[in-house]
């Protein structure tokens, strides 16, 4: 009997040893290289709106660890902060992609902006749409506005009926920047007839539920716009505003 305790307490010590190896190994970092040969549509289920969000601008490590750790919040937040760093120029697409994955609607809108915003293939394109609409279901303002953009400046041929009907009915369900946009190809001419005041109407509607934008009394719904020849919207982060929801989503970005 006393010939065999040592083997055993030795056994013993390997595995606690090796345990407690294990334990003490650090984390893996969380990759945020792009993957472009899968849509990113075909990797996230249900989304939600995220925020109000912690700030990042001062203790971006702090933020990065979070994000490392899956919490969608930081990595918005982060992605929102490292927006034209001339450091990484591609960082803020690659958080936008992880905080997407996690679930933020927020974080796949701004992802497939970037997708739109860049030289793209037809695939590509179809994943920006695809990845709007996802957004969208989850009442993302930007997304439901960027499909519309989609349907009637990338579509070949574009479907002015049909894509003056979807603004029509975002606008009047989730409201913000479906509104705008649909003021904007409605002064373009090209989805028929309206009454010259319904610009000013769809802009105040714009305004009052969530697309800053809009506000300030411009004259007209193209002057709202970088480029509407060739910028997407993103969604940005505001503060609460009057109509109570926090966590509701503008052009501004987080301070």
């Amino acid at each position: 009997m006393a010939g065999t305790h040592p083997p055993l307490l030795a056994a013993a010590l390997v595995v606690a040893a090796a345990a407690l190896s294990a334990g003490c190994k650090p984390k893996p970092e969380v990759d945020l290289r792009d993957d472009d040969k899968a849509c990113i549509a075909d990797s996230i289920g249900a989304l939600r709106q995220i925020g109000p969000l912690p700030s990042c601008r001062a203790d971006r490590a702090q933020c990065r660890d979070e994000c490392q750790a899956g919490k969608a919040a930081y990595c918005l937040s982060l992605g929102y902060a490292m927006e034209g760093s001339a450091d990484s120029p591609d960082e803020a697409r690659r958080l936008y992609r992880r905080a997407c994955l996690l679930g933020a609607a927020n974080a796949c809108t701004n992802y497939a902006a970037g997708i739109w915003a860049r030289e793209h293939t037809e695939d590509q394109l179809a994943c920006a749409r695809r990845t709007f609409d996802k957004a969208c279901a989850a009442k993302e303002p930007f997304a439901c506005g960027m499909v519309g953009r989609l349907m009637l400046e990338s579509a070949t041929p574009a479907s002015y009926s049909e894509g003056r009907r979807y603004l029509e009915t975002a606008c009047d369900s989730v409201g913000g920047f479906p509104c705008r946009v649909l003021a904007m190809h409605l002064e373009s001419g090209k989805l028929g007839e309206y009454r010259p005041e319904l610009i000013r109407t769809l802009l105040t509607r714009a305004c009052a539920s969530g697309d800053p934008d809009a506000c300030g009394d411009p004259a007209t719904a193209s002057e709202t716009f970088r480029d509407p020849s060739t910028q997407p919207e993103t969604a940005k982060e505001r503060a609460p505003g009057s109509d109570g929801r926090p966590g509701s989503w503008g052009s501004a970005k987080p301070k």
